[in-house]
C-alpha cells in the first residue's frame, strides 16, 4: 500500500502509517533510552516492548516513545497521559488551538520542542510532510543535540512572577 504525502487535510487513516524518522528516534532514544514504543506494529515498532493496541495499556513503566495513528490521535494523547510515567511524543503542530492541543498536550505535557526543520515521515510517498511537527516531553529532561525552539506551557511568565513579587515586597 503506497502512503500519499500530506495535502493539509487533517488526522486522517491515510497518514496512520506514517513512521518515525529512524535518524531522529536514533538521536532521542540515546539520551532517553526507550523501552516502550506506544503505537506500533510488529513490523515498525522502534522498540523492543510495543503496544499495537495502546488504549489497553494499563501503566507504561518504561520511558515510553509514541507517534499516534493520526485518525486516532485524542484518543492516544489522553491515554497516553494517563498511564505514561515518563515519555516523549512526536505529533503535528502546524493547529495547536484545536481540542488536542488546548485541552490535552498543552495541559498535560511538561515541555513542547518546535524543531528548526521540518520532519519528514517515513513510509510515505510525496515530497514529505507540509506541516511542521512538534516534540512533546512528559516528566522528562528536554531533549540534547536538538535545534528548534522549547515551549514550556506550565511555568509562570517572568512579568506574572514579578507582579507577585511587587505584590507581597508592598506589604
Amino acid at each position: 500500500m503506497a502512503l500519499r504525502g500530506n495535502k493539509g487535510s487533517g488526522n486522517t487513516v491515510e497518514r496512520d502509517l506514517w513512521q518515525t524518522p529512524q535518524d531522529l528516534f536514533n538521536t532521542l532514544d540515546y539520551q532517553y533510552r526507550f523501552g516502550t514504543d506506544c503505537c506500533a506494529l510488529e513490523h515498525n515498532t522502534k522498540c523492543d516492548e510495543y503496544f499495537d493496541d495502546f488504549e489497553k495499556a494499563v501503566i507504561v513503566n518504561y520511558v515510553a516513545w509514541m507517534n499516534p495513528p493520526f485518525s486516532k490521535a485524542s484518543k492516544m494523547f489522553e491515554h497516553f497521559f494517563k498511564v505514561v510515567l515518563k515519555g516523549v511524543c512526536i505529533f503535528r503542530c502546524d493547529n495547536m488551538e484545536t481540542k488536542l492541543w488546548q485541552n490535552i498536550i498543552l495541559k498535560n505535557a511538561t515541555w513542547i520542542l518546535i524543531p528548526n526543520k521540518r520532519i519528514n515521515y517515513e513510509g510515505m510517498n510525496g515530497k514529505g510532510a507540509v506541516f511542521p511537527s512538534a516534540l512533546i516531553g512528559y516528566n522528562v529532561d528536554t531533549p540534547k543535540n536538538m535545534g528548534g525552539t522549547i515551549l514550556y506551557p506550565h511555568r509562570t511568565s517572568l512579568s506574572q512572577k514579578n507582579k507577585k513579587e511587587v505584590r507581597h515586597s508592598s506589604h
